[in-house]
Parts: structure tokens; C-alpha cells; sequence
């Protein structure tokens, strides 16, 4: 075999990721505050832009708060196992049921601007600690303690590290830690569920020992509900087990969630949809943010420099300007298509509500509209609706589907939540097993595997019926 070097013409396909492609693609991801923000910065950063002065004020967007549209989004969409599922998916409607106008807009602003500022749990903390009897120094370290805690209202360092990093006596560290313990809320500050469910049982329950001694030495057994290794341990009956689990409910496993004082965060509909004798109207909701074109004294620098240097740092900032606003009209355009083609493919939710959503996926999309499934998830990703039915993220109205016994495909996510409704309204003594459930998909129309069933449950982090059975006491712990 040779070896020889040669000069050889090959013919390759490549595609170029361009600046005005990369900004294309990058554009379609951001939601519209985003967006808004980024044409900010470039209005501040590219001279060669400039806001279109428009002498009408435009409309205040209408807010709405994170938490409670996706508590809108996840709300159970049945209410009871009845068979005959009369008692359908009820979303509370949106509090703009009329056209979109400014001042509806405006009085909902003025009560975001006027709500009380929010705080946290550490200046929650140091508030009551400077009411102990702690010094200054104990104080100080008091404070850094705090400052350590997770999202949980957990410390998880050993106390011996503690001591190492904060370069503080054992003893007196303790001192602090049992003072932070005893704040409200009860248990903040330990290392784990453990330690905090056993700190809150000897404060509320001081008496009794076999509660300390449940938690101390059984907390694995009590997730794994298994009842007779306990009571074979603590020599104690089932009953006496159930009374312990009721005084177990009484506690908190994660006492920094009661306390979450962060200002609620708010979300503004990308997309408004309205209808109208039978007709969906699509309203992207951009009005607010600033209308970009060139600068025309700019232009003019730019046609009449002779300075090399000059010439080049306006061109680029031209070209630049010229993409961001074509960018900024496709997103539009495209935002509008696919938001068309949802409405056309849920049509039955956009007329009766969500139980009615169906099956699609992005490719559903993308074949309808001839773009990539890429484009389709870049477009809503980061994206909320404002429907009749509620606030939805875009990405919600994606998800897989089971076939029905009349032929036609059923929202993986119907499903799912007929599960949770069946599950939530069993009987705490008698619950379903795999098999009842699937039964009752069948006389609602469903077929389903048992194996699929078994699927969804860990989806949805449902346990089994055995272990729901056993877990029924320790449902509010």
C-alpha cells in the first residue's frame, strides 16, 4: 500500500451559522419581556437605531402572577371519579374577559406597584433573634448561620465543620444553633428531616418519648411505611402506631416552606386569543415595547464620511440594525403562524375548555407549517397565552396521546390527570389498584394497558395502592 499526497477538489454542503441567522434563531427563544429588554440594550449600544416616536400612549400589558398560572396550568382537571365525568375540567377564567384595553391593564399595574414589598426568611430570622439574648457576636455568627440554610430551611454541615469554617467553639456553637431552632418557624435551621421533625417533637410534644424515639430511630422505616419493623422495635401496637403518625402530622418536614416572602414574580401573555362569533382572533401582545427603525442622521454620516475607519464601525452597526429588525419581524410572523396552527389543531379546547385538548407534538406543527421542529420549540419555549380558559405556557399544549375505543387519540395529558382525579377521590380504606383504574378508563372510552397505567403513576409520583393504603395517615405530613 502507498502513501502519496495529492491535490484533490472536493464538493461539500455546509450551512454557515451567520450573525443575522445566529440573532434569528436566539430571537425566537425569548419571550416578550425578553425581548423587550434586549432591544433596550441595543438601543443604548447601536447609534445607528432609533425608537419610532409614536404620540399614542401604548397599552400597559396586563400582568399575571407566576405561581398562579401554573397553579392554573397544573389545576386537576377532574373533580370526581363519577363515570360519567359531569363534573369537567374547571379552570378559573382569566379576570380580563372583555377585549383587552389599557385601563384594565392599568388598574392591574397599579396594584402590582402598590402590593407590600417583599422580604425573606433571614430578615424573618434576625428579626426574632434580637429579641433572645444573644450579644453582638453571637449575633454576627447567628447571622452567618442563617445565611447558610438551602431552600429547605436545612443547615446540612456537620456542626464540627461548622465549628472549623466559622472558626467558632463547639459549645457555643450549639448555643446558637439551639436558639435558631426554637425561632419560628419551629425546626428551621437543622441538618435534615430528621433533626427538624425531632427539634419541632420535643417542643410540641415534650412528653412524649416514644414520638422522640420514632423519629430518632425509625425515620427509614417510617418512609418505607413499614409498620411492623416498628412496632416490633418500640414493642408497641398498630394503634399506637396510628396515634404517633396523627401527632407526626402535626410537624413540618420542610419548615422554610410556610415562609417564602419573596416578592411575587409576574408573567405578561405573549399572546392574547379572543373569539368572536365563532371566530379566534390572535393578538400578539408587543405593543409595548419600542418600534426600532434606522437613524436617519446616521445614514447621512455614513453616505458623506471619507474617514476609512469611521465608514466600517457605521456599516457594521447598519448591518447590525437592519437584522435586528428583520429578526424581530419574523419572530412576529412566525409566532403568529404556529400560534394559527395550535388554535387550528385545539380547536376543541379553544371552544369547550381544557378536557378537550388533544395529542400533538412539534413535528404536528412543524409538517403543517413546513418549518423545522426546532423553529417550532425555539418559538414556544418561554411563551404564555391568555385564553378563555386561562393562562397556558405554549409548551403545555404538547403531549403524546393513547387511542380511544371510538379511534380517535387522547391527550397523554387528559390522562394523566383523569388518574390524579381518580386516585384523589378513592377510598382512603379500598384504593385502586392498576387494574380498577384501567377499568375505568375503559368505561370512559380509554383503552390503556395495566403496564401503562403503572407508567403514568410514577410519572406522576403516585404510589401503589398497597403503599397508599399503609400511607394514608402520613398524607398531610
Amino acid at each position: 500500500m502507498s502513501l502519496n499526497q495529492a491535490l484533490v477538489q472536493k464538493q461539500t454542503q455546509k450551512l454557515n451559522m451567520t450573525p443575522e441567522l445566529r440573532q434569528s434563531i436566539e430571537l425566537l427563544a425569548l419571550s416578550t419581556q425578553d425581548l423587550a429588554n434586549k432591544i433596550e440594550n441595543e438601543l443604548m449600544e447601536n447609534p445607528l437605531l432609533t425608537e419610532i416616536e409614536n404620540p399614542e400612549q401604548f397599552k400597559t400589558p396586563e400582568l399575571f402572577s407566576v405561581s398562579k398560572t401554573k397553579e392554573m396550568e397544573n389545576k386537576e382537571l377532574l373533580k370526581s371519579t363519577d363515570v360519567s365525568l359531569k363534573e369537567i375540567y374547571n379552570i378559573e377564567r382569566s379576570s380580563s374577559t372583555s377585549t383587552y384595553d389599557a385601563e384594565a391593564a392599568n388598574r392591574n399595574q397599579k396594584m402590582i406597584e402598590s402590593s407590600p414589598k417583599g422580604g425573606n426568611i433571614n430578615d424573618f430570622l434576625l428579626e426574632q433573634l434580637r429579641l433572645t439574648d444573644l450579644n453582638q457576636d453571637d449575633l454576627k455568627i447567628a447571622e452567618l448561620l442563617i445565611s447558610m440554610m438551602d431552600e429547605h430551611g436545612f443547615i446540612k454541615m456537620k456542626t464540627s465543620e461548622l465549628s472549623a469554617n466559622l472558626n467558632v467553639d463547639v459549645l457555643r456553637l450549639k448555643k446558637i444553633l439551639y436558639y435558631i431552632h426554637r425561632l419560628e418557624p419551629l425546626g428551621i435551621g437543622c441538618r435534615d428531616i430528621r433533626h427538624t421533625l425531632y427539634v419541632q417533637a420535643l417542643i410540641l410534644f415534650p412528653e412524649n418519648k416514644k414520638l422522640h424515639f420514632l423519629i430518632k430511630h425509625h425515620i427509614k422505616d417510617l418512609i418505607k411505611l413499614d409498620h411492623k419493623k416498628i412496632g416490633k422495635s418500640m414493642k408497641i401496637t398498630e394503634e399506637e402506631i396510628e396515634t404517633l403518625l396523627k401527632s407526626l402530622k402535626k410537624l413540618k418536614i420542610f419548615p422554610a416552606y410556610s415562609y417564602n416572602f419573596e416578592k411575587v414574580e409576574y408573567v405578561i401573555p405573549d399572546v392574547i386569543v379572543r373569539e368572536s362569533e365563532g371566530n379566534f382572533h390572535i393578538f400578539i401582545n408587543d405593543e409595548w415595547i419600542p418600534k426600532l427603525e434606522i437613524n436617519d442622521e446616521y445614514k447621512k454620516v455614513l453616505t458623506g464620511s471619507q474617514n476609512q475607519e469611521d465608514r466600517v464601525f457605521l456599516t457594521t452597526k447598519m448591518n447590525n440594525a437592519s437584522s435586528l429588525i428583520k429578526a424581530i419581524f419574523q419572530r412576529r410572523q412566525t409566532l403568529e403562524k404556529v400560534i394559527s396552527c395550535i388554535i387550528d389543531n385545539q380547536i376543541d379546547f379553544f371552544m369547550k375548555g381544557a378536557l378537550f385538548v388533544k395529542p400533538m407534538t412539534l413535528k404536528d406543527i412543524s409538517e403543517k407549517l413546513n418549518m423545522h421542529e426546532s423553529t417550532i420549540s425555539r418559538i414556544t419555549t418561554n411563551k404564555y397565552i391568555e385564553t378563555s380558559w386561562g393562562i397556558f405556557n405554549l409548551k403545555w399544549f404538547f403531549s403524546s396521546g393513547l387511542k380511544s375505543q371510538s379511534g380517535n387519540m387522547e391527550s397523554s395529558r387528559k390522562i394523566h390527570d383523569m388518574l390524579k382525579g381518580f386516585v384523589r377521590n378513592e377510598d382512603d380504606d379500598n384504593p385502586l389498584s392498576d387494574q380498577d383504574i384501567v377499568d375505568l378508563m375503559q368505561k370512559n372510552g380509554i383503552e390503556i394497558a395495566r403496564r401503562t397505567v403503572a407508567k403514568y403513576r410514577k410519572i406522576l409520583n403516585i404510589p401503589s395502592a398497597v403503599y397508599r393504603k399503609k400511607n394514608k395517615s402520613l398524607r398531610e405530613v
